[in-house]
């Protein structure tokens, strides 16, 4: 699912979208999707960093906000075994962070993907 939610992302106005781990980040505005486990277990969750250069606070919480809202709320895709996985915000949001390596902000919405291993 990380590939079609990254692949969903890159349709928006940011189009450098990665997966997390990549070694080497695009130049900003980016955004990095990170899949963990939901420490609820309902599931899978997906966390949504995006990342501007500092002074772009507005257009941070805008594209977040906004963009990220209409890309990914209530978004499905179907699975490479003919399954379809939808994935909910969670309607919480990390604040800003200041102290990224690469000196952006960012700010970070999680999503779940509800599923339930047999």
């Amino acid at each position: 699912m990380i590939n079609e939610i990254v692949a969903q992302l890159k349709t928006g106005r940011v189009v450098n979208v990665v997966p997390y781990g990549m070694a080497n980040l695009p130049s900003p505005p980016y955004i990095v999707v990170k899949p963990i486990r939901d420490p609820l277990g309902r599931g899978r969750m997906f966390e949504i960093y995006v990342h501007f250069s500092p002074g772009q606070v507005n257009d941070l919480e805008d594209y977040l906000f906004n963009d990220v809202s209409n890309l990914l709320d209530n978004f499905q895709s179907e699975t490479r075994h003919g399954n379809t996985n939808k994935i909910y915000t969670e309607q919480e949001y990390q604040d800003i962070i200041i102290s990224n390596d690469d000196k952006t902000i960012s700010m970070m919405r999680p999503y779940l993907m509800p599923s339930k291993l047999f």
